[in-house]
């Protein structure tokens, strides 16, 4: 959090948090806390908006439109400001005196947001220095890219190989007749291993309800009731199996399958039998299903939620708004009642039971023993902030991660000691018993079998967050475009799903088995921790083991 001075009587506390919305115009998610006279600032006040170059000299929007040259623009956004805090969605043209952002704005390199502020007897003041509007700006230009514009001319000699380029995503249709002859394959590139439909032995007819596959031959569906083929338990690297659907379809694996609507969703919880979702989006409501993810019903209100928790029976929820209260449920999310005080919270945790919680501020550690009725505050960050917290399921053993420690408790948050230091923390989890933990750092999954005592670093996927199981031993994380889960509390992962839109959160039941993860902006997704793919009547497809428990699907062909 950035300390602005305006006048000597002046001071204005300022973050700045950028966000994509789902839909084209984009907007930036803009918070700040403002302060008179060392006074939280309480009622409307007035704000002026800009997009400048570095040296604030050029103006590239302003929030009417009307401000050139690095000046302020002529007309005001109102916006109310409690205890201090206030939030605006720049572009939003819903406001009055606000012009949508445009995405060419991004094409300048280096683009700066400038504040102008009225309390209402001080006058304009301008803020300094301007923010740096960094990465999450600039996915708005990305988004505008014409198809096409991308051509060969613009990507450099050597810019894409072997490794730059998906399974299964050059196939026939992609190549020019002619293109691959006996010169362009390397001496014993192509075994038996390589080879495609076609070359396996003849196929085994399935006609009943459910398969287990074995590595190397091929099937094919006969019967008019679509086959759940489970994957081989045992494969070589690079063995394969084919699947044709002659009769009715397929599936291998379990189907992840999008659920509710597109939100620019920041948190979502799970019961432990995982039938009771709840998920939260930033500047719309809560969202409770009841019947693992079918269907859904918004309840609360609109609000800039970043967080959530659930208790195991899914009866009690605690979300948590960013710049504004803790709001508890204690019938499944039907009603809400604020507790806390307004805050920056960046993560909440709870027991079992939801009777107690952990909540981290920016800057603060709090605990309740009354599901929320009333709080404590326990530890502060200082000098970084905090980032994620995490619970034992008696509430007794919490672990939290700041910016560059990871730190644990074993008296329900009384007393804390930093036990590891690594970069970049983001997200933590923890077993039941809270002696197993996981740890986002840098990308970087790092875990714990002994409370936090000793760690061990992982793979390095750019993982965002994580869930656990209640023994610890099955992991589910997302980062920026795949969900991956661990068997083994986290020494090897599998991918299970992927995508072009940013993942950003996952939940867990208690055993593992049952998951749901959510994009922002997108949709929430629904599976198991099994690889999915389907295949429709006419559908043939080929999969290959890649190792560490994780198979490829190769080819599909009509």
């Amino acid at each position: 959090m950035k300390k602005l001075s305006l006048l000597p009587s002046l001071l204005i506390f300022l973050g700045l948090v950028a966000q994509l919305d789902a839909q084209i115009p984009q907007l930036i998610n803009y918070q700040g806390r403002v302060a008179v006279n060392g006074t939280n600032f309480d009622g409307s006040g007035q704000f002026k908006f800009a997009l400048v170059n570095a040296a604030g000299t050029t103006t590239y929007w302003s929030n009417d439109g009307k401000g050139t040259g690095g000046n302020a623009p002529t007309n005001a956004v109102s916006l109310t400001v409690t205890k201090g805090l206030y939030s605006v969605l720049l572009g939003d043209a819903t406001l009055a005196n606000m012009t949508v952002v445009p995405s060419t704005v991004f094409n300048n390199s280096d683009v700066r947001l400038r504040v102008w502020f009225n309390d209402g007897s001080t006058g304009w003041q301008q803020l300094t220095p301007d923010q740096r509007i960094a990465a999450v700006g600039y996915a708005m230009m990305a988004g505008s890219v014409a198809d096409g514009s991308i051509t060969t001319a613009k990507i450099a000699s050597g810019a894409v190989g072997t490794s730059q380029i998906a399974s299964g995503a050059v196939g026939n249709s992609q190549l020019a007749t002619g293109a691959v002859q006996a010169n362009n394959i390397a001496s014993g590139a192509i075994g038996s291993s390589q080879l495609a439909s076609g070359t396996f032995p003849a196929p085994q007819s399935v006609a009943g309800t459910s398969q287990t596959a074995v590595a190397n031959p091929s099937y094919v569906v006969t019967g008019d009731t679509p086959v759940a083929f489970t994957l081989p338990s045992t494969a070589n690297v690079g063995d394969m199996f084919q699947i044709s659907g002659a009769g009715a379809g397929w599936t291998v694996g379990s189907d992840w399958k999008a659920v509710a609507s597109d939100r620019a969703w920041n948190g979502i919880a799970s019961s432990s039998d995982g039938t009771k979702l709840a998920a939260v989006a930033s500047g719309r409501q809560i969202y409770t299903s009841a019947d693992s993810g079918n269907s859904w019903v918004a309840v609360a209100s609109n609000q800039s939620w970043n967080g959530i928790v659930s208790s195991s029976d899914g009866t009690k929820l605690a979300a948590t708004v960013d710049g504004g209260q803790i709001y508890t449920s204690s019938d499944s999310g039907g009603t809400w009642t604020a507790v806390a005080f307004i805050d920056i919270w960046r993560g909440i945790a709870c027991s079992v039971d939801g009777t107690k919680l952990a909540a981290v501020s920016y800057d603060t550690i709090y605990t309740s023993s009354d599901s929320g009725a009333a709080w404590t505050a326990r530890a502060s960050s200082s000098p970084s902030e905090w980032r994620g917290i995490a619970s034992s399921s008696d509430g007794t053993k919490l672990a939290a991660v700041s910016y560059d420690t990871i730190w644990t408790s074993n008296d329900s948050g009384v007393t804390w000691a930093g036990k590891a230091i690594y970069q970049a923390l983001k997200a933590i989890a923890s077993s039941s018993d809270g002696t197993k933990l996981a740890a986002v750092a840098n990308g970087q999954v790092v875990t714990s079998n002994d409370s936090g005592i000793t760690w061990t670093a992982g793979a390095i996927k750019a993982f965002v967050t994580i869930a656990s199981s209640s023994d610890g031993t099955k992991l589910a994380a997302v980062s920026y475009d795949t969900i991956w889960t661990s068997s083994d509390s986290g020494v090897t992962w599998t991918a299970r799903a992927s995508s072009s839109m940013q993942w950003i959160g996952i939940a867990s039941s208690s055993d593992g088995t049952k998951l749901a993860a959510i994009k922002g902006p997108g949709q929430i997704y629904v599976g198991t921790n099994n690889v999915f793919c389907a295949g429709s009547q006419g559908t043939t497809a080929t999969f290959q083991y890649a190792g560490n428990g994780q198979w490829v699907r190769m080819v599909q062909a009509p």
